[in-house]
């Protein structure tokens, strides 16, 4: 029925119980959401948005608006700025990660010093290093020159390659049975005196996580597979035999992917540098044959 009032006419419906029920409005000040996006939902705010583009609150705050997370039950209410500053700090991390998964980590703006963790090598621990090598290795591992190595040494803060290098020879060395580290080695160090097992160890897992932020595979060198055959001494002095048989066959790959199994790559080279290779190579095939 209808019921004219001033100042125009309204409808009013009868249900079925005698009760009259006015209509809902068909207009709101705020169009309701049916799903509020992610942000809004963690900071347990009014979405205020189509669900197609960014929401004002979103927009207000620099956020990014999404509709990824699964809805959940409602908890307690916690600080709307702390929560602001939560999703901002995740977002700005994720985007990051993006971003180096596609940056040349050897620009000048990945140096090692951006990747290793300072403190864990003196001076007097790398010379006892390549000094124990060349006493007790060498013989039988004849793949460094000794003024070479001090050259590499003297790059380790601006190549990651020259870094690893080094750090997996200490390791190397460290892991052998009677290394002992001069008195004075852990002098200005960060790192508390410590036996020389236990902290070959440590380099040794340092140079791994450090290699990781080089693209050492698409184009190797001759340090990348002399790194790869310390991973491999290190593991078999640790009694780790699949680990270690991993890294060796990673570095007569890359053996193989730099053409050492070819004559004509070693006319290139000085004379130094070519019997060195030469020597590298042939110590892989006789190990891997060796050890296979």
């Amino acid at each position: 029925m209808l019921i004219s009032t001033t100042p125009g006419p309204v409808e009013v419906s009868i249900s079925s119980r005698g009760h009259r029920t006015m209509p809902e409005s068909s207009s709101s000040s705020t169009p309701a959401v049916k799903r509020a996006c992610d942000a809004c939902h963690r900071r347990k705010v009014r979405c205020i948005g189509d669900g197609t583009r960014p929401c004002k609150n979103c927009t207000s705050a620099g956020l990014t608006c999404t509709y990824n997370a699964i809805p959940q039950k409602k908890g307690p209410k916690g600080s709307r700025a702390k929560v602001i500053s939560e999703l901002r700090e995740t977002q700005r991390q994720s985007q990051l990660a993006a971003k180096r998964n596609g940056w040349d980590l050897d620009s000048p703006a990945h140096s090692p010093a951006d990747l290793k963790k300072a403190g864990l090598l003196s001076v007097e621990m790398m010379t006892a290093c390549v000094d124990y090598f060349f006493a007790n290795l060498y013989p039988t591992q004849p793949i460094l020159h000794r003024q070479k190595v001090g050259e590499v040494i003297g790059q380790m803060e601006t190549s990651i390659e020259a870094y690893c290098l080094v750090v997996s020879l200490c390791a190397y060395m460290m892991i052998q049975p009677n290394m002992v580290l001069p008195a004075e080695a852990f002098d200005g160090l960060e790192i508390p005196p410590q036996p020389s097992f236990q902290l070959g160890h440590t380099l040794l897992q340092e140079a791994l996580r450090v290699r990781k932020g080089h693209n050492y595979i698409e184009n190797p060198s001759i340090w990348s597979v002399i790194t790869s055959f310390f991973f491999f001494g290190s593991y078999f002095c640790l009694d780790r035999h699949n680990t270690a048989w991993f890294h060796l066959r990673e570095a007569t790959t890359l053996a193989q992917i730099m053409g050492m199994h070819e004559e004509a790559t070693y006319r290139t080279a000085d004379t130094i540098e070519s019997s060195r290779r030469r020597r590298l190579y042939w110590l892989l095939f006789v190990t891997e044959r060796a050890y296979a």
